[in-house]
């Protein structure tokens, strides 16, 4: 079981535009279970606050009678299309829609088991990761200020209105205190609020925001940046 600050980081990946190989690495999950939470609804459900205990009871439909026979099938052909169920269960007497038939099979497919989990690995201590996720209430725009521990995956998470240099620095501060310590570097994605720019695609350096750099002196952790795509000559 997973919890609710696993699955904002899933939903903040995904907005990303991140690869779903690179997702279950960061999560530290197999890509089968970021396809099962994707494509069973499980994000949107949990994010949204609705759990299936709070939906109303379901009336009963043409297809219930048809369940076992579905099960069955399936079971024995897991890959039988909905259409080729439907015509069995029409043979069977089934008079019902196709939509809700083709719902009921896609829920109860057999689904292969979950790949082997592959952990990205980092040592004890060595790595945190921070970004800025943004999410929207029913009163307004907030961002998520995220860091997790690369080893122990340990999240600290709260909500900021702006995402400016000062917000960065009182932030990490405070999960530094949650954590009981400071990682040796800290994973940033390009914020202008700690990288000013970045030359290294093009054989450059990193550059630093001045204010930021003094912050992480004083603290004593290396600041790493996400490397930057290089940007191709239109012609």
């Amino acid at each position: 079981m997973y919890g609710w600050d696993t699955l904002v980081l899933l939903k903040h990946y995904l907005e990303s535009g991140l690869s779903k190989t690179a997702i279950a690495r960061q999560l530290g999950v197999s890509r089968g279970a970021i396809y099962h939470w994707i494509h069973t609804g499980q994000l949107d459900r949990e994010l949204s606050g609705v759990s299936g205990a709070r939906h109303a009871a379901a009336r009963p439909t043409k297809l219930d009678r048809y369940h076992a026979l579905i099960q069955e099938r399936l079971a024995t052909f897991p890959a039988l299309s909905a259409v080729r169920v439907l015509e069995e269960c029409r043979a069977a007497g089934y008079t019902g829609g196709y939509s809700q038939l083709k719902t009921y099979v896609a829920r109860i497919r057999p689904r292969p088991a979950p790949e082997p989990v592959v952990r990205f690995e980092t040592a004890p201590g060595q790595q945190a990761q921070f970004d800025f996720a943004e999410m929207r209430f029913p009163w307004g725009k907030r961002f998520a200020l995220l860091v997790v521990l690369g080893y122990s995956r340990v999240l600290h998470v709260e909500f900021v209105a702006r995402q400016t240099a000062l917000t960065v620095m009182l932030g990490l501060e405070r999960a530094f205190a949650a954590f009981g310590g400071v990682p040796h570097e800290i994973l940033f994605d390009q914020m202008k609020s700690v990288i000013v720019e970045d030359h290294r695609p093009t054989g450059g350096r990193l550059l630093e925001n001045p204010e930021f750099l003094r912050f992480a002196a004083h603290w004593g952790f290396r600041i790493r940046a996400c490397r930057t795509a290089p940007r191709r000559r239109v012609r």
